[in-house]
């Protein structure tokens, strides 16, 4: 098995990645409430600035797509486009060859029609299929040690008509005045992708799709595009968040070995990372996971960011 996990902490200025509803004029971020640990005895609750799992996982899939699409492997006509309808219920919405077959054979049919089902999963209760996705990512959240350096302030709009327009659609919200909350923080995400999963079946009897090695590679890509260039969220037209990568965190291993998020002291993070790598092959008699680490200023240089790279056990 080739299990990779990873965590990465971004320093992340005004932005407007994930709001969740409007009241009026007022447009509220998302928000999730965290417990945060101030001593040896005391956990406390606190709201913070967040963005979902979903939001993330929508971008991947999306920068998936194209990469997919560019390298000549099969994508959905829809998740082409941006829209990620998986199969569900009925198949009509889908330029599909699928719609007749049963079991293993509709889920092989489905993965070879589309890389983005293949990676991210789909379920089709009427086939009786569900296929678990093999990437996953957390919320992102502001880092424990950073959380009460997170805000969110609402910032003030205009939306400009002219009369002739107010007059037209004799609607004179057309012309208002709103607000949009914005955050700052500094963010960690975490996950994992099974690039095992990627290309067979996960219903009896197992069967291999066509083209199974591009398929892991163009996930891993897509996966690499996503985290390093921010390439997620909404309302990025107008504020594309200011964004700096902290430190990322990357592990591979033989069996799922999810690595903690980025908290706290690097040095002291790696550290337990490392450990913990260890003790994990030794119980189940296997290599240590490999681990990649790079942080900015790791020696206290922050204008010289240097890299890491530790593999466990050695």
């Amino acid at each position: 098995m080739t299990w990779i996990s990873f965590s990465v902490r971004y320093l992340v200025n005004v932005e407007d990645l994930n709001n969740v509803e409007s009241a009026g004029n007022y447009v509220r971020h998302r928000r999730a409430p965290i417990v945060v640990k101030e001593d040896e005895k005391t956990y406390t609750v606190t709201y913070v600035p967040a963005v979902s799992g979903e939001m993330i996982a929508h971008g991947y899939q999306a920068n998936l797509a194209d990469l997919a699409t560019q390298r000549g492997l099969p994508v959905e006509d829809l998740a082409k486009q941006g829209v990620l309808l998986k199969r569900g219920a009925g198949d009509e919405v889908h330029n599909s060859n699928c719609k007749d077959k049963k079991g293993s054979d509709y889920e092989l049919c489905v993965i070879n029609e589309d890389v983005v089902e293949d990676v991210a999963g789909f379920m089709n209760p009427d086939k009786l299929i569900k296929r678990t996705s093999n990437i996953a990512f957390s919320y992102m959240i502001p880092a424990l040690d950073a959380v009460k350096a997170s805000a969110i302030a609402s910032q003030f709009q205009v939306r400009y008509a002219t009369k002739e327009l107010i007059d037209t659609h004799k609607n004179e919200n057309i012309q208002s005045l709103y607000n949009v909350e914005t955050a700052s923080a500094s963010y960690v995400l975490s996950g994992y992708l099974n690039l095992d999963g990627i290309g067979i079946t996960q219903n009896y009897p197992i069967k291999e799709a066509e083209k199974r090695e591009e398929r892991r590679k163009v996930a891993l890509d897509s996966l690499t595009l996503t985290l390093t260039q921010f390439l997620f969220g909404a309302k990025r037209s107008r504020y594309n968040p200011l964004t700096e990568i902290e430190a990322i965190a990357l592990c591979i291993s033989e069996k799922p070995f999810n690595i903690p998020p980025i908290n706290g002291d690097v040095k002291e993070y790696l550290k337990l990372v490392r450990s913990t790598a260890e003790s994990f092959g030794k119980v189940l008699s296997i290599k240590a996971p490999a681990i990649a680490f790079y942080a900015k200023g790791v020696e206290g240089s922050v204008s010289n960011p240097v890299e890491v790279f530790e593999e466990a056990g050695q």
